[in-house]
């Protein structure tokens, strides 16, 4: 699969580059990333190389994850990334940590979910979101793009490590269920 562009009223998604390779270092080396996420830690500047030289080209061609660089224009500076793993349909992404709280990645997240259940990648009918438990920040962009929480029998998700730990699940259909806003109501205060 060829990457795909995706623009939003104030976003451009497009394939992320070597030329982002400092900012991606930079932004991986939040604190948060070591809890939240499973990039790897402490993040350098070869993990970077190695992630958008290897993984992304790669896992674009064989359609494996499809990742897009957030950015307000064509050429502008990367803001965070995006991705879709497309066997599981599962969506995932961070964002630097200065574009945070303007609802960036919200805007993103439903821009993909869109591309995805229109038949980005075929036969979708479901795109699935998961994060540790406490990942508020992640929480609120699912919530905002339309994603209602679920309860699975292992609501887990995996570590660096191999292991486990308790997650948040969420699951977004073509139509945003009518139940989804008040499904985070036990996790999340009511959006204003």
């Amino acid at each position: 699969m060829r990457p795909v562009a995706l623009r939003t009223d104030r976003l451009l998604l497009d394939a992320p580059q070597w030329a982002d390779a400092e900012l991606v270092t930079r932004y991986c080396q939040d604190p948060l990333f070591e809890r939240y996420l499973t990039t790897p830690w402490p993040y350098t500047r070869a993990d970077a190389d190695e992630f958008l030289g290897r993984f992304v080209p790669e896992a674009w061609a064989t359609g494996a994850e499809l990742t897009w660089a957030i950015r307000r224009s064509t050429g502008g500076a990367i803001l965070g990334v995006i991705s879709v793993r497309s066997t599981e349909c599962e969506l995932g992404f961070w964002l630097g940590a200065e574009h945070r709280g303007a609802g960036i990645m919200s805007e993103a997240a439903s821009a993909v979910c869109e591309w995805v259940l229109d038949g980005g990648i075929p036969g979708a009918s479901a795109v699935r979101w998961r994060a540790v438990e406490g990942n508020v920040a992640s929480a609120r962009v699912a919530r905002a793009a339309g994603f209602r929480r679920i309860h699975p029998v292992e609501p887990t998700v995996p570590t660096r490590d191999g292991g486990t730990l308790p997650a948040w699940h969420a699951i977004r259909h073509p139509t945003v269920a009518a139940d989804a806003a008040a499904s985070w109501d036990d996790v999340l205060e009511s959006p204003r």
